[in-house]
């Protein structure tokens, strides 16, 4: 039965492999790079350093500008609208404030009405355009009056200063004259798809970076923001959700059918207080591996030689970009990408069959009959799914149980299962240790393995669908393997025993014990996730730094300095020492290796290689760290029995 179900992982395994491969060799074609300049951080830093242009940022490796959707207290702001109220009427021309009195305006101030004279001409030509929808929509009258243009709002309230008008065309023409791409920034505030749409008749950007905490058109006229993406062919810039969790976007992502670039950026204050160096690190780290495509630049705005930091910095970023094998201002969508139907039920019965193999642990022989028919009724509940075209559940239930699965059967086959340690043998101790410590670790990736290829669409990718559960993930086969230890269900019969351990009496140092695990699963639990509840201190950001500058991709904390060096310790001790109350937290450490391997294949956003990468220094680094973990309780064990009897004279 074993050889059976190994022989049905091994072929399911290569499979899902296969389509592994496949999406390795899909997003291989895109090696392009934006570097995208924003806009209003241009403004205030050229009012800093005069001497900046538009051309120098071209020639230090930027690609593309960002220029901002602007709403009526932007205008009011910068000068470009005027608002007439009783001081400014007074200082009007004569000729202007006889056409204005004379026109069947209601011009009497109130809290209910309202003027603004557009004084900037590139925003008059944009407000003649938009003048249908301001009738239409909001009741505000455009006109003109001895050449000056005029909105008049006879129904005028305060939420109205958030009424999106136009953009400014002077960035505009600037970056298209340096040969920069138009990365149009719109929000989703009054007007803004009206807006939108005129923007991008008018200059026709390249991308296309949503501003704000809601895509435009959220939530009712997607459909139209989609639709004015594919017409016009722009490129949508999505914003990591950690950066900008966008209303919409999700949607949005399907409604385009997944043409789009996953976008990074910083925030302003996070990059004043980053070195060049730090900066740099963090773009390169999201372009390496989470796939970005488009890095939005905001650059030093505080202290000194302002022009020569922010254009070395980016010659730099453009320079570690290209000798990192990436192509400058060539970034292209791919669309959406799907493993077959076929690929995922192989992946189903690759799984289906760890379970069995995992059940066979528990119960023995003694269910044959059941396992089969559990077999059998795992495929027809995937064949109800698929025609339901319930195709996302199905991944998400058949990734959740590979992630509980593989970690559980690495621990219980290859360290529990065997009674022995390497202290216990007398000859090829090297040969058991690292054979079982590399037969767990390679349980746990093909676990990974099957969780990445069960997930293996753009849905996960692009985070629109997300792995359910991952806390659960977590914590599930540290319960099985806890259960496994405690009762050895394969040996006993559980009914009869169960009394007997409800009979148990608790020790204080069971107590100990109990609370000491709980604290570690706190911190367990606390630090999984893209928002951990406890944060990463200083000294580990430091090491995980120059981790990724020596090894190119760093392996996770979690597996080489925790869980694996842990592992090889316990596989170590002898068959006494694991019946020991001591061994139990040993064990749930050491499990935390196995299911930190399957959770990070389960980020889909990173590349498969990169994740192939950070396993396998883990495996190595960990075999080092463990060796070193045994020489040294051999050494504090020698030195025990040497001195144990001073101990026992002081006694």
């Amino acid at each position: 039965m074993k050889k059976i179900l190994l022989l049905i992982i091994i072929i399911t395994l290569i499979f899902a492999g296969a389509g592994l491969k496949a999406r390795v060799n899909y997003f291989a074609q895109q090696k392009g790079i934006e570097i995208v300049f924003d806009g209003d951080s241009y403004l205030e830093l050229k009012s800093l350093v005069p001497q900046l242009t538009m051309q120098k940022l071209q020639e230090a490796g930027v690609t593309g500008f960002a220029v901002y959707q602007q709403t009526l207290k932007d205008l009011l702001e910068n000068g470009s609208l005027q608002k007439i109220d009783q001081i400014n009427f007074a200082f009007l021309q004569q000729e202007l404030r006889t056409k204005l009195q004379a026109s069947n305006l209601d011009l009497q101030q109130s809290a209910n009405t309202a003027l603004f004279m557009a004084v900037n001409p590139n925003l008059i030509e944009q407000l003649k355009n938009l003048a249908p929808e301001l009738e239409a929509d909001y009741q505000v009258h455009s006109f003109e009056i001895a050449d000056q243009y005029f909105l008049y709002f006879p129904h005028w309230h305060k939420t109205l200063e958030n009424l999106s008008l136009g953009y400014n065309q002077h960035l505009v023409d600037q970056a298209q004259k340096a040969g920069l791409k138009i990365a149009y920034r719109s929000g989703n505030k009054l007007n803004a798809f009206a807006v939108l749409k005129n923007s991008i008749a008018a200059i026709k950007p390249q991308l296309l970076i949503f501003d704000g905490d809601e895509v435009t058109g959220y939530p009712a006229d997607l459909r139209k923001t989609a639709e004015l993406i594919k017409q016009n062919k722009l490129i949508y810039g999505n914003i990591e959700a950690f950066i900008a969790d966008q209303s919409g976007a999700d949607k949005l992502t399907k409604l385009t059918n997944f043409k789009l670039l996953r976008t990074h950026s910083m925030q302003q204050e996070e990059v004043e207080k980053s070195t060049k160096a730090k900066i740099i690190e963090r773009y390169l780290l999201a372009v390496r591996e989470r796939a970005v495509k488009i890095i939005y630049h905001k650059p030093f705005l505080k202290g000194d030689k302002l022009l020569e930091r922010n254009l070395d910095l980016l010659n730099s970023l453009e320079s570690d970009l290209k000798t990192a094998g990436y192509q400058i201002g060539q970034a292209r969508p791919l669309g959406y990408f799907n493993s077959s139907r076929l690929n995922l039920v192989f992946v189903l019965f690759g799984v289906t069959a760890a379970g069995i193999l995992l059940l066979y642990y528990f119960v023995g022989c003694r269910y044959l009959k059941a396992l089969t028919l559990f077999f059998l009724a795992t495929g027809l509940m995937a064949l109800v799914l698929i025609n339901l075209d319930k195709i996302i559940l199905l991944r998400q239930i058949i990734a959740f149980a590979a992630a509980i699965i593989f970690p559980s059967l690495a621990i219980i086959a290859f360290l529990l299962n065997n009674k022995a340690g390497v202290a216990d043998l007398k000859k090829d101790k090297l040969v058991f240790l690292i054979f079982n410590y590399t037969a767990a670790f390679l349980t746990a990736l093909a676990g990974a393995i099957f969780v990445s290829a069960a997930l293996n669409t753009s849905d996960f990718i692009f985070k629109v669908n997300n792995f359910r559960g991952i806390k659960l993930a977590f914590l599930l086969p540290l319960v099985l393997i806890s259960f496994y230890f405690i009762v050895q269900p394969a040996k006993h019969n559980f009914t009869g025993k169960l009394p007997l351990l409800l009979e148990k009496n608790i020790k204080v140092k069971h107590l100990i014990l109990a609370a000491g695990l709980a604290l570690l699963a706190v911190i367990y639990i606390g630090r999984t996730g893209n928002f951990p509840l406890l944060p990463v201190p200083a000294w580990e950001l430091t090491i995980r730094s120059l981790l990724a500058k020596i090894l190119y991709v760093r392996p996770r904390f979690k597996e080489f300095l925790i869980g694996y060096p842990l592992l090889i310790f316990a596989l170590y001790l002898n068959g006494e020492q694991k019946k020991k109350l001591i061994f139990y937290p040993l064990l749930m450490l050491a499990s935390v290796g196995v299911i930190t391997t399957v959770n990070t294949f389960s980020h889909l956003h990173t590349p498969v290689l990169i994740s192939l990468f950070r396993t396998f220094h883990s495996y190595w680094l960990a075999l080092i760290i463990g060796s070193l973990l045994i020489l040294f309780y051999k050494v504090l064990l020698k030195l025990w029995h040497k001195y144990s009897y001073l101990f026992k004279a002081a006694n």
